[in-house]
């Protein structure tokens, strides 16, 4: 795992995060307060950045970020420790197939590898905007529509 700039932190990671949450709350028809995803956010950016310094087995620091998140928003927006798990693992995943879909597709397209993207960090920026669009549009289509595939805000049900 290469580490990355700040500034790559700064325009992936803390969007990556804000979208991660909003989209995987919305699905569950959880509330999120945008200023509350922010301080998450940028909590979860200062963390990677140091946590992407380390020696860390590749894939660890996916989950070690992803519970750094259940924390976080369970301290801050004070749900249900399980609701929050929910959210933020699919608002993860739907972000992580989005990824998993484009940036194979562009590195090929473009002939990049994995090692350019260690090599060039603005690279990493620019394959990162059709992803933060993607997300953009979906968070948009969910959130108009009122669409969520669980109400997890029901109120008889138990936290």
């Amino acid at each position: 795992m290469f580490a990355l700039p700040w500034y790559s932190i700064l325009l992936i990671s803390i969007p990556q995060t804000i979208f991660s949450l909003l989209i995987g709350f919305q699905l569950f028809n959880l509330r999120m307060d945008l200023r509350k995803c922010l301080i998450v956010a940028i909590v979860v950016g200062i963390v990677t950045y140091f946590l992407r310094r380390t020696l860390v087995i590749p894939g660890i620091h996916t989950v070690l970020i992803i519970l750094l998140m259940v924390i976080l928003i369970t301290l801050i927006n004070r749900g249900g420790m399980l609701y929050n798990f929910l959210a933020v693992i699919l608002g993860s995943m739907i972000l992580g197939v989005i990824e998993g879909v484009w940036c194979p597709l562009i590195l090929r397209l473009t002939f990049r590898s994995i090692q350019d993207l260690a090599l060039n960090p603005w690279l990493n920026i620019a394959l990162f905007i059709p992803v933060l669009l993607a997300a953009a549009m979906i968070y948009i289509i969910i959130h108009r529509q009122n669409f969520y595939i669980y109400d997890l805000n029901q109120k008889d049900i138990y936290r």
